[in-house]
């Protein structure tokens, strides 16, 4: 075991859960006219915020319809007990997300994991308008809606000596969290973004690998 306190941040979609919900809400409401919108987002033509306020002004749902959409999801194979894990162990851990915490919460609550902290954008649905807030202030990164790095900058804080930040990600919303990172876990498009930069990432595929790496490598006992 390293003397260094592990600290694990992990995003969301994709990620804790199997498929990425944010952007399939969008998608199946808007009836793909999201899509173009994701493409000028990954060319790094717009933000994150503009892009997550345009998408949202796309759609039209009930909370019904949404709760009924998201029902299909599964979080992502070794999740919970991943982080049940980690609780025995009293080690933090805290999902960072630029998704929204309409489907987040529920998800967790569904999974008997209301108690893991989450910071992500806000949604309300006002009659059937999808409206979306961005409630953090995110230490001067305007690519963001949520910024990964500030949040870990915010919860870690002055504790940063003697800690060791585990960091968990799977796509492109995530590259502010890797310099605060010092272990890295990537897949898909993070993963060929690391790659990419030479940056030290290390594949998973499911929340077992994750577990059995920290353990291996002795950063967790």
């Amino acid at each position: 075991m390293t003397s260094e306190k592990p600290i694990v941040f992990c995003d969301f979609d994709g990620t804790f859960s199997e498929k990425d919900i944010g952007h399939r809400i969008f998608r199946h409401f808007s009836g793909g006219k999201n899509l173009e919108l994701v493409r000028k987002w990954k060319d790094g033509l717009i933000s994150s915020r503009d892009c997550l306020e345009k998408e949202a002004a796309m759609i039209e749902v009930m909370p019904d319809q949404l709760y009924q959409f998201i029902d299909q999801f599964q979080l992502r194979e070794g999740a919970v007990e991943f982080y049940r894990e980690l609780k025995q162990k009293d080690i933090p851990f805290y999902i960072i997300s630029d998704g929204a915490d309409i489907y987040i919460k529920y998800m967790l609550d569904k999974n008997g994991l209301a108690e893991i902290p989450f910071f992500s954008n806000r949604v309300t649905i006002d009659g059937n308008q999808y409206r979306i807030e961005f409630p953090y202030d995110n230490n001067g990164c305007t690519r963001c809606g949520s910024c990964k790095g500030a949040r870990i900058q915010d919860i870690v804080g002055q504790n940063r000596p003697g800690v060791e930040i585990i960091f968990i990600g799977d796509g492109l919303s995530d590259i502010c969290a890797l310099p605060e990172a010092d272990t890295i876990f990537a897949r898909g498009d993070l993963l060929e973004f690391c790659q990419a930069k030479n940056i030290n990432a290390i594949e998973y595929n499911n929340f077992f690998d994750i577990l059995n790496k920290l353990k291996e490598s002795g950063k967790l006992p």
